[in-house]
């Protein structure tokens, strides 16, 4: 399984990469939203993890971005974003799932495994 991860925080990005790589997949890390949005237009993944305040280009923009060029992989957002307002709109724009910062590791990892497709 190839995973994106588009993540601005170095110490958050860092430590997704690393133990999402050692429970043996692919993690492809991008720092900002263009970046991101490029990687997931031109790289086949199973599974995109999104920040929303991302620098260049929003987090909400690199969703709109990957459904509008009709790329279906399951997206999650992983935000520091946790009004319901804020949750209500990334699903509503196709996000699969929406998982607040702090999380839980165990919490992320079992959200992976309901994702749909």
């Amino acid at each position: 399984m190839k995973i994106l991860i588009v993540e601005d925080e170095m110490k958050t990005g860092d430590y997704l990469r690393q133990g999402l790589g050692e429970a043996g997949f692919v993690v492809d890390l991008a720092r900002d939203g263009p970046e991101g949005l490029h990687l997931a237009l031109s790289e086949a993944y199973d599974l995109a993890v999104l920040d929303v305040m991302l620098p260049g280009i929003a987090g909400w923009q690199v969703l709109q971005g990957i459904r509008r060029a009709g790329k279906d992989f399951p997206v999650l957002f992983l935000t520091a974003r946790d009004e319901i307002d804020d949750r209500v709109h990334g699903l509503e724009l196709g996000a699969d799932d929406y998982l607040t910062k702090p999380f839980a590791v165990a919490e992320r990892r079992s959200r992976r495994h309901t994702l749909p497709r």
